[in-house]
């Protein structure tokens, strides 16, 4: 066996290994665990940054670089804020200029890694369309490169780094070792949460031993997100699958579709984020919520503060405000006396980019700009409608005023899913279309059967859903569900838990019948 063969076996098996979840939570989790604990203080930081190395080099190979890349920038970047800032001979405004012509260096050097490997074909594609209609012949050669794997977040979290030096909210950090741990921390970098260095620096570098607190709450954390994957959205796998394989020709499929992908994707990033969040646990790591009962929300607006909290925090403090309060736009504002141009503006930059964050893909874009208007609309009409429910005697606790605006949310999220899901924004107004012209539940109904779910699957995620729904109740009425818990005496807290993984083990969708499922927001 010549050796480019045998480190391909090793990247398969490695890959087979990486992507069933039992084998990460049954072995690499444990070992990195034990080899930590094993290691001295000093030493541990370095298990954690290894451990995290050794996944992006397996499953990126050389791609591994961009990541080195993006630590080598901010290394060198911050550490030039700070001389500056050292710099007594420069005035207040000559050290602002210079730290935000560093920045815009930084910045610019990030997301040409990030726009060369992800979008170079997309915009290069859609260039050469664009001069072709403009009867100027242009042709663009497919380059179809491969992504680095977590380049989005770590992207991110670079540019959040470096902006916060600049601000003077972070202090330059001169290790090499603590910022590359910090753009490769192994629970993160497949899905996120987007993470700010001062939040976790210390107890990524801290090197505290593993405790039995922190050991358990770690895995009871990541038993809820394995619950959540495995029990509903592997198990709606294949009929999303089935329902986005063609355009579905009925109004009723198409409502299923948008339904079911977004309960599996909220179960699958939800779930995965809590396999993150626990696995990190184990170390002494608090990595960001991502999620606070979405599905609660009161509107759209609402519902973005709760979902993917972290990527809308870094459009709120990175994009947002400082577009929303740049000369320019507030001189606009002026000058034609409306007070929204600086909310619609910010609002206008924040969902392009975060459409196009999720991929090169009109319909991910569409989706960005759906919520611009959704959300646009929304701060419109606030005080409006405030005014109407004030007329008409509406109290905004009142149980009518609550189910009106659940009905209306869920309509906004499907229906943004429904496009974000889609093969194109043709086909996901195709279905939306279908919905209002041609519904008949009939379709759906013997359609059931050949979605690749059986009555077993639909019950386990019916059921699953429940539990879920109930957890998520108690938690928004902040009732302090693990507490209480652990309040319990301990044969009815592990009767639970043994019966919690006997109910993964059995009813999870894994196993002959199943493929394997990866995580939806990892390819983002």
């Amino acid at each position: 066996m010549t050796p480019g063969l045998f480190i391909e076996c090793i990247k398969l098996w490695w890959q087979m290994f990486f992507y069933s979840e039992w084998f990460y939570f049954a072995l690499f989790l444990p070992l990195t665990a034990l080899i930590y604990q094993a290691a001295g203080r000093k030493k541990r930081k370095f298990v954690l940054l290894l451990a995290g190395w050794f996944l992006m080099i397996t499953l990126s190979g050389w791609l591994f670089l961009c990541n080195l890349a993006a630590v080598i920038i901010c290394r060198e970047l911050g550490v030039r804020m700070g001389r500056i800032d050292e710099d007594g001979a420069l005035k207040r405004k000559e050290k602002a200029a210079k730290k935000r012509r560093l920045l815009i260096l930084g910045v610019l050097l990030l997301l040409s890694v990030l726009l060369g490997f992800k979008y170079l074909d997309f915009f290069g594609e859609n260039i050469c369309l664009l001069l072709s209609a403009l009867s100027l012949h242009a042709e663009w050669k497919i380059l179809d490169l491969a992504v680095p794997m977590g380049i989005s977040y770590y992207t991110l979290e670079a540019i959040g780094y470096l902006t916060d030096v600049s601000g003077g909210r972070q202090k330059p950090e001169k290790s090499y070792a603590d910022l590359a741990l910090f753009l490769s921390f192994f629970p993160k970098i497949i899905e996120g949460p987007i993470e700010r260095y001062g939040h976790i620096h210390e107890e990524l570098a801290g090197g505290s031993p593993i405790r039995y607190e922190s050991l358990t709450e770690g895995y009871q954390r990541i038993l809820w997100g394995l619950f959540k994957k495995l029990m509903v959205a592997d198990h709606l796998a294949p009929a999303v699958s089935a329902l986005y394989g063609d355009v579905p020709r009925d109004g009723s499929t198409a409502l299923a579709a948008a339904v079911f992908f977004t309960v599996q994707e909220y179960a699958d990033f939800s779930g995965t984020i809590d396999i993150a969040i626990g696995s990190a646990r184990i170390f002494g790591v608090h990595l960001a919520e991502n999620f606070r009962q979405p599905f609660f929300a009161k509107n759209a607006s609402d519902f973005w503060r709760r979902w993917h909290i972290t990527l809308g925090a870094f459009f709120r403090d990175y994009v947002f405000y400082p577009a929303a309060i740049s000369k320019k736009v507030m001189k606009l504002s002026k000058k034609l006396d409306n007070k929204m141009i600086p909310t619609a503006v910010a609002l206008f930059a924040v969902w392009s980019l975060n459409g196009l964050w999720h991929g090169p893909k009109w319909n991910y874009i569409f989706f960005g700009l759906y919520y611009f208007v959704v959300i646009l609309l929304e701060n419109i009409l606030e005080e409006p409608m405030g005014r109407l429910y004030e007329r008409l005697k509406i109290r905004e606790d009142s149980l009518g005023l609550r189910l009106f605006r659940f009905v209306k949310l869920a309509m906004i999220v499907m229906t943004g899913e429904m496009f974000f899901r889609a093969e194109s924004v043709r086909t996901g107004f195709q279905m939306l279309g279908s919905i209002f012209t041609s519904f008949h539940w009939s379709v759906f109904a013997e359609s059931m059967g050949s979605l690749g779910m059986d009555v077993f699957d639909y019950w386990t995620v019916a059921l699953s859903l429940g539990v879920m729904l109930a957890f998520g109740l108690m938690k928004e009425k902040e009732i302090p569900v693990r507490e209480r818990f652990m309040g319990l005496p301990a044969p009815g807290r592990y009767a639970f838990w043994y019966l919690a993984v006997l109910s993964i083990v059995i009813f999870g969708a894994y196993g002959s019948g199943y493929s394997i499922t990866d995580a939806i927001y990892a390819k983002f």
